[in-house]
């Protein structure tokens, strides 16, 4: 596979990129939205939200299809006649969540998942070619997850473990590990000897409270990476944690606030604003969700009126229109960012 990335401007130290993926690039910075998009919506619909990337955890994934082994799962690309970037993380941060703390060993970690109760046995080698199987583009090497707010102890019990693990693939994101701490991010990334890899997913981000704590952590681990390697972290599903990555310097960001937010009934507008049309006062309003929104859904001109409609009655297509446009939307937003770098 051909894959690599390239910096093509950067102003204060924001910076445009070029991901290339075979015969797909990608232009950073890049959301990457949570394949639960899947869920409501067909792929043909998803793509005309002009989302290009989707990011999947495969033991989350194992767990909603209910198989027994890892291995029993399908190619996403095939399954979901996926044309666009497939990421996966290592599903460390389940597996954090399924795992004993003696499951974890010098040469992987031993888990059950819930519904099965069959014992599985990962190696970091076995994640990457987990990973390699579902049909990632993007994959990360196997980390010991721990919570970012950790005794001391904890977190630096996991960056030494994390470090056992690292596998020589210089294709794969390196995890770094070691909640806030500078000092145990500095010896997670001195793991590598110097290498220079394709790229670093900063952990733990989603655990985060604070978006003050969200920029202050990733500013400080930025700080230390290679500035040629591409930079990739999770956030909560949360606009606000989206936009504090970007303005770090954050090259690809994994969020599921499409999603949350439509679940929630929620319409992203101008201003990152939220519209609910459950509320009574959209029910004789006439107008497009957003006016200047060139989403399927704003273009269609179904009105405030006929998602309130929606919203009152139950009806499922409340979710799945309101999506659209919140990715659609969010989309739109990353591209206005990028042109403000250019």
């Amino acid at each position: 596979m051909s894959k690599y990335f390239e910096i093509e401007c950067s102003k204060n130290g924001l910076r445009v990129g070029k991901l290339v993926l075979d015969d797909l690039q990608l232009t950073t910075p890049l959301l990457v939205h949570s394949g639960r998009v899947n869920h409501y919506l067909l792929p043909k619909q998803v793509w005309e939200t002009n989302t290009r990337a989707l990011y999947y955890d495969p033991v989350i994934f194992a767990e909603k299809l209910g198989e027994k082994q890892l291995r029993d799962l399908p190619n996403l690309r095939q399954l979901f006649a996926w044309k666009g970037a497939l990421f996966t993380t290592s599903g460390a941060d389940e597996i954090a969540k399924l795992a004993k703390p003696r499951g974890y060993k010098a040469n992987g970690v031993n888990f059950r998942l819930p519904k099965e109760g069959q014992l599985i046995s990962l190696s970091p080698q076995d994640s990457l070619q987990l990973q390699e199987q579902l049909g990632a583009d993007i994959s990360e090497q196997l980390y010991r997850a721990v919570d970012y707010y950790s005794p001391i102890d904890d977190l630096t019990a996991g960056v030494a473990l994390t470090n056992q693990w690292t596998a020589s693939d210089s294709n794969s994101l390196f995890p770094v590990t070691g909640g806030g701490l500078k000092a145990l991010h500095r010896k997670s990334i001195a793991s590598l000897g110097g290498a220079r890899l394709f790229g670093y997913r900063i952990t733990q981000t989603e655990q985060i409270d604070t978006v003050a704590e969200v920029k202050r952590n990733l500013l400080t681990v930025i700080k230390m990476l290679p500035s040629e390697s591409l930079r990739v972290t999770k956030v909560k599903a949360s606009l606000e944690q989206v936009i504090a990555a970007l303005l770090v310097g954050v090259d690809v960001i994994y969020s599921d606030v499409a999603v949350h937010e439509a679940v929630t009934g929620n319409a992203l507008v101008a201003n990152g604003k939220r519209l609910n049309f459950d509320h009574a006062r959209f029910a004789n309003d006439w107008g497009v969700i957003d006016p200047n929104c060139g989403c399927s859904v704003c273009t269609s001109n179904y009105s405030r009126a006929f998602l309130h409609y929606l919203a009152k009655t139950d009806s499922p297509q409340y979710l799945n229109l309101i999506l659209e446009h919140n990715l659609f939307w969010l989309n739109q937003f990353i591209i206005k960012f990028r042109s403000q770098i250019n």
